[in-house]
């Protein structure tokens, strides 16, 4: 533990360096401003409401309240450091593989906002202290914390480590499908409506039934439950971190040279090699929760255009990042094989655009299948006109802003934000032309035709522009880009 602690505060001091020299420390502000301010003016009332229906024997509000958190210590792992934490790395330290998972998850407490979840997920607590067992519930509720963020760092680890075997593909599959069979066994179907049987199989509901328990057997099977999944997730974390620090094995080399060759044209390699690594960002895969919301509601209801359009911005937004990023995968080391291709920058740039499209496109179509399956076919041409408006958009300000800005993204890790007024002007930008299209699309003006037929020019021209302005800084700034994402 001496190597270990004497690891970390070198680590510590390496963390911000470079937070103070790339500027982080803007974002950081920014981000515990904005939540700060979010918490202080919601959590007070959910802190009385919980503590008042607890003292009553009641659990709802409180189970809300964990809920939140424990989808808070689920994404907070994912939060990408910067920090030299990688699996070669790693295995140049004198320590055992315990020693290193307890430094890889110690730096996880390096960054401000783990400091914030901290602090919230302490005071959502409080409520605890107005039931019938106060201390076993907080026992039980830390636990549950320390649980979540096991299984956000051991799943993160099985992702990075399941690219290079078929066998760990399998493996995460078929646990995937034994969480999932378990999560819909313990859905009661007696429930009215799709949330309120998703809300009854909280996993929350464990430490609440701790809280109220009328008597000590009732407490046998939660604290049974809540021991034997932690003792799955520390398996699972100790496996999928010894799994990836120390198999290096590789697919075959004729494997890997046709799976990057299988796309026709000179740009074929380059959008493979895109659309591999950006399927890696943690971005793309929160973006598609609220497809597969719309999609749980749309099995049940009926949603208006408008509803649905709005979601493709909604997507599009939490997408923001993924298109900000398009050169963040890249690392200087790898920037040098683009002087030696031949090919031009505005190239490279539908190249890499076109990677994550294809991605970014599946979450999309699944909302356009559901517009024609409940609105008809003669819906499918406004859904198309806004979707091709909200992606020429953000792809042409994504492309410019990644070569004046560029920032470093991690595999299997949320893709940095930057400079705190980038991503909000980001998303604000890329929205407003599909935002003013869905409003003419719901007005009855004649005008309305040729004001979209003007934004849809208007994006494609800006688009056009922006490979071309991106491409040709690009050649000229490739140093400068390599400093920033070095």
């Amino acid at each position: 533990m001496a190597r270990t602690s004497l690891i970390f505060r070198y680590q510590w001091r390496a963390f911000w360096r470079r937070t103070l020299r790339t500027g982080g420390v803007k974002f950081y502000l920014s981000v515990l401003a904005v939540v700060g301010w979010i918490t202080a003016n919601t959590l007070p009332d959910r802190i009385a409401r919980a503590s008042g229906e607890l003292a009553a024997g009641q659990t709802a509000s409180m189970d809300q309240l964990l809920l939140v958190l424990c989808l808070l210590w689920l994404v907070v792992p994912g939060h990408n450091l910067n920090v030299s934490l990688s699996n070669d790395r790693l295995r140049r330290f004198p320590i055992g593989v315990r020693s290193l998972l307890v430094l890889t998850v110690a730096s996880l407490f390096l960054s401000p906002i783990v400091w914030l979840a901290t602090i919230v997920s302490a005071l959502g607590l409080l409520p605890l202290l107005s039931a019938r067992h106060p201390l076993p519930a907080i026992l039980a509720a830390l636990f549950f914390f320390v649980l979540t963020m096991g299984a956000g760092v051991g799943l993160s680890r099985l992702l990075d480590a399941a690219r290079r075997g078929r066998r760990l593909r399998f493996a995460g599959a078929a646990l995937g499908a034994a969480i999932l069979a378990f999560a819909i066994a313990r859905l009661p179907y007696g429930a009215s409506s799709l949330g309120a049987r998703l809300i009854a199989a909280n996993p929350a509901s464990l430490v609440t039934t701790i809280a109220i328990a009328t008597a000590p057997a009732s407490m046998i099977v939660p604290v049974a439950t809540l021991l034997v999944s932690g003792t799955l997730v520390c398996s699972l974390l100790l496996w999928s971190f010894a799994r990836g620090l120390y198999d290096e094995a590789r697919e075959p080399t004729a494997h890997r040279a046709t799976s990057v060759a299988w796309l026709p044209g000179r740009l074929g390699p380059l959008i493979h090699k895109e659309h591999r690594s950006v399927r890696t960002v943690l971005d793309l895969w929160m973006a598609s929760l609220p497809v597969l919301v719309v999609i749980a509601f749309a099995l049940s209801t009926t949603l208006t255009s408008s509803v649905r359009q709005a979601t493709f911005v909604f997507v599009c937004a939490l997408n923001a990042n993924v298109t900000l990023n398009c050169l963040g995968l890249d690392r200087p080391a790898g920037l040098t094989r683009y002087r030696i291709l031949p090919i031009r920058g505005k190239d490279l740039f539908l190249a890499k655009n076109v990677g994550v499209m294809a991605l970014v496109a599946l979450q999309l179509i699944a909302l356009l299948a559901i517009g024609a399956w409940q609105s008809g076919v003669k819906q499918l041409g406004p859904d198309f006109v806004v979707v091709i408006v909200l992606l020429l958009t953000h792809f042409a300000w994504g492309n410019l802003v990644s070569v004046f800005e560029p920032r470093r993204a991690e595999p299997h890790r949320f893709a940095p934000s930057g400079d705190p007024v980038t991503l909000p002007l980001s998303v604000l930008i890329g929205s407003a032309p599909a935002v003013a299209t869905i409003a003419l699309l719901q007005s009855d003006s004649r005008a309305a035709v040729v004001a979209i037929a003007a934004i849809v020019l208007l994006t494609m021209v800006a688009y056009y522009g922006s490979l071309r302005l991106a491409g040709g800084s690009f050649e000229r700034r490739i140093e400068f880009v390599s400093r920033r994402l070095g």
